[in-house]
């Protein structure tokens, strides 16, 4: 090796050495005020959360016989789903297959879990087809955003959000039309 080679390293390592330190202070300062923001996000929503969650599932089995219903069981608590990787993956010419993936949910106490799960399907009749959750992990908004970045969840959390809105909207309309017949039912009986 050439002393000239080892003098432009060198140099460069010199010149690298303050920007990549720059680079992890800026890295470190980034993930703590993500994680804050998390923090004070998921606080401001938390007294929605109890209206806008739903069941979430945490297991799924069908025997594959024909008059065989699916057995699904859910968390005990409520949530949302925020970020989702949960997948079928076909191994065998687009008949049979794998589950397999994993997701970030954000529970109505305004707790973050993430979960593993997998499973095999099938299209034939008589196999099983069923996944379960494998591993279930309590994160703190550190590390949800360690793992998969703020934007990503605060995208998962608005699109769930959307989604809860409408069914919001119909059930106020549902509840305004039972207010009006109850008011008429009051108007007739005087």
């Amino acid at each position: 090796m050439s002393t000239e080679a080892l003098e432009e390293l060198s140099a460069k390592l010199a010149e690298i050495a303050p920007l990549a330190e720059r680079v992890g202070e800026l890295k470190n300062a980034t993930l703590e005020q993500e994680s804050e923001a998390l923090a004070m996000l998921i606080e401001r929503i938390k007294p929605i959360l109890p209206v806008v969650s739903s069941r979430i599932q945490c297991s799924y089995f069908h025997s594959g016989q024909q008059f065989h219903e699916e057995k699904t069981t859910n968390h005990a608590m409520p949530g949302i789903e925020l970020i989702s990787t949960f997948k079928q993956i076909n191994t065998d010419r687009d008949t049979r297959g794998e589950y397999g993936g994993s997701r970030l949910l954000l529970f109505q106490d305004g707790t973050l879990q993430w979960e593993r799960r997998a499973g095999e399907w099938s299209r034939w009749q008589g196999e099983s087809s069923g996944w379960r959750t494998e591993e279930e992990t309590a994160f703190a908004p550190a590390r949800a955003v360690a793992k998969y970045g703020l934007a990503a969840i605060v995208r998962g959390l608005g699109e769930e959000l959307a989604e809860a809105s409408e069914g919001l909207q119909k059930k106020r309309e549902s509840y305004q039309e039972r207010l009006e017949l109850v008011a008429k039912v009051k108007e007739i009986l005087g």
